[in-house]
């Protein structure tokens, strides 16, 4: 993906790189994120950029660095719990997650 084409990304996918990108951060051992490495134009952190260009404010890249993978996991967990014909689709997370809204205490409603 270029620079042009983050830069014309809807709010909610900006949200999801930071969100793909915070939730693999600790494994990341040879590459800094999705880019890969930096280069002269832009970092190897999807993340670092849209945080550089304005893209999404910072505190709500902060917020999503710290809540989100969290939630994610534990939404996982608890749908893991649920029988596979009752268990919510994983997009009803992400619907939750661009609405501001957590939802692990919920897998099995909707």
């Amino acid at each position: 993906m270029q620079v042009s084409e983050v830069r014309a990304l809807p709010r909610e996918e900006l949200r999801l790189i930071v969100l793909l990108e915070s939730r693999a951060a600790p494994r990341l051992r040879t590459i800094e994120g999705l880019w890969r490495k930096s280069t002269r134009k832009r970092p190897g952190s999807m993340t670092a950029f849209i945080r550089a260009e304005g893209l999404l404010d910072g505190t709500e890249i902060d917020e999503i660095m710290a809540d989100a993978p969290l939630d994610l996991v534990e939404f996982q967990r608890a749908a893991a719990a649920v029988p596979i014909e009752q268990r919510s689709h994983i997009n009803t997370w992400i619907e939750r997650f661009n609405a501001g809204r957590t939802c692990a205490s919920r897998p099995d409603k909707d």
